[in-house]
Parts: C-alpha cells; sequence; structure tokens
C-alpha cells in the first residue's frame, strides 16, 4: 500500500487546488422536504425554545468570601529557581507572580503552606481577621 506522502512507483505528485480540495471534501446535507401545513412532530411541539437576545448575558464575577479570620499573602520573591514542591505550594495558594496578593481563611492548612515557603511570601493579617 503506498504511502500518502510518497507516490506511487511512477507516478507523479499531483498538487492540490482549490477546486480538487473541494472535490474531496464531504457534500452537504440535503435539507430536509418541507412538512405538510400544520403538521408537527409530537417531539418538536412539547420543546420549547428559549428566546435568544442580541446582547450577551453580562457575567458577575465569581468572589468567594471565605467565613471566618482571614489572611492575606503576598509573594516577594520569585519561584522560578525554587525547587517543584515549592512552586506547586505557590500555584496551590494561588500566587502567580511577585507582588499578587491572596486572600486565604487563616487556619492551619494555609498556615502550613506559608511555613513551607517562607522566603517567598509574606503574611499580612487582614481587617476581617484575627
Amino acid at each position: 500500500m503506498p504511502s500518502a506522502k510518497r507516490p506511487a512507483a511512477g507516478g507523479k505528485r499531483v498538487k492540490k487546488t482549490p477546486a480538487r480540495a473541494m472535490a474531496a471534501k464531504k457534500p452537504a446535507k440535503r435539507a430536509a422536504a418541507p412538512k405538510a401545513a400544520g403538521a408537527v412532530a409530537p417531539a418538536e411541539s412539547a420543546r420549547r425554545v428559549p428566546e435568544e437576545s442580541s446582547e450577551p448575558r453580562p457575567r458577575k464575577p465569581r468572589v468567594r468570601t471565605p467565613a471566618g479570620p482571614t489572611i492575606t499573602i503576598a509573594q516577594y520573591a520569585s519561584g522560578i529557581a525554587c525547587p517543584v514542591r515549592q512552586k506547586r505550594v505557590l500555584r496551590s495558594l494561588g500566587l502567580r507572580h511577585p507582588h499578587h496578593r491572596v486572600v486565604r481563611p487563616d487556619n492551619p492548612a494555609v498556615r502550613g503552606m506559608v511555613k513551607a515557603i517562607p522566603h517567598l511570601v509574606r503574611i499580612e493579617e487582614d481587617k476581617r481577621g484575627a
């Protein structure tokens, strides 16, 4: 079986032109025949299609407010030359780059993550917390 890249023995490669490319594509599906007047399929009559407005629906930002005390964690050093384990801790805290700040709940899990990378982050007590 000859490969698609190499022509058969003695054959020439044929360059695909737009006309040949169109011929190689599958033909479009035919439109359904018009239905008799008044005949509606039972599945179509039961289905309701919501009206679409011309304007897109505005998205509300997804903001979670943690209950209880919170801390603000600020990254002040880059994690580029750090071990992978420390990079994973940065990402799990939600920190992306130096001078990025995030608000997290003040619990032992978050405090432990911050304790694992004290040379990269600083903790700032939040007004709402502690």
